[in-house]
């Protein structure tokens, strides 16, 4: 990996689809089965987003980040952001026993969802304990949350609808030109059944979200906070546009969604 490059990073069936892109916008993308290869090859990157919890439930209080980050994708993608398990559910062997702790730690029931999600949860929060580097360069992001967060309001439609599916590719061309080439090229590249249509969008989301940034996004909360083990619990983000340009953007690009 060149010094100096962004990634975004989001779960797939195959396990982790990666999109890089150097400060000149060049790109490159990859699929690793296990985050410790990924990391391996990600050592030397300024800024990694990744789509999943880092930093856990403590007890019956929320994850302050997931709060706010649900307020401002009101209205319409509020429930995308799946609320984090309590630490004592990376412990469990199955969806009854997570459910049950959860529960009696938090008061509400754990999503067959999130239970879903705790395989890649435990395999972040273990290699974020143990290494130093990588809590300094992972970062957890939300791609919905950077959309909003990008072009003025939530999205739309659902993104894995082909209405949600053009809405996003809309707004991503108009930042980042090479946008349908990446999707176009890793449609190619990977099946279905190992990379879905909306792993390659997330990833690329969270991609240009680091590299818009330069490495030095904007967080929820803004100060941050710790779980009891000391990982922090923000949710990364990037807004850039002035008030006038936004407008403009949006204009444009609703406009070829509606032509």
């Amino acid at each position: 990996m060149k010094g100096g490059s962004f990634a975004g990073i989001d779960g797939c069936p195959a396990g982790w689809l990666t999109v890089e892109l150097t400060i000149d916008g060049s790109w490159t993308a990859g699929v690793f089965e296990d985050l410790e290869s990924l990391w391996a090859a990600y050592r030397q990157a300024v800024l990694l987003l990744i789509d999943m919890p880092i930093g856990l439930a403590d007890g019956s209080e929320p994850r302050r980040c997931d709060v706010l980050a649900r307020q401002l994708l009101k209205p319409g993608r509020a429930s995308s952001i799946f609320p984090a398990p309590v630490r004592e559910v990376l412990s469990a062997t199955d969806y009854a026993q997570a459910n049950a702790l959860q529960r009696r730690l938090s008061g509400r029931g754990l999503s067959r969802q999130t239970w879903a999600l705790v395989p890649k949860i435990r395999t972040l929060d273990r290699l974020l304990r143990q290494d130093e580097a990588a809590r300094l360069t992972f970062r957890e992001s939300h791609p919905e949350l950077c959309l909003a967060q990008l072009f003025g309001r939530p999205m739309r439609s659902g993104k894995k609808s082909q209405a949600g599916f053009d809405e996003r590719m809309a707004h991503l061309r108009g930042v980042y030109a090479q946008a349908d080439e990446v999707v176009e090229e890793l449609m190619l590249r990977y099946p279905r059944k190992a990379v879905a249509r909306d792993d390659i969008v997330d990833a690329l989301v969270l991609a240009v979200t680091a590299w818009l940034s330069e490495g030095r996004p904007r967080q929820l909360p803004e100060g941050g906070d710790g779980d009891r083990l000391g990982i922090q619990r923000i949710i990364a983000y990037y807004c850039f546009l002035k008030e006038e340009r936004l407008e403009k953007h949006n204009a444009e690009s609703l406009g070829k969604l509606d032509g």
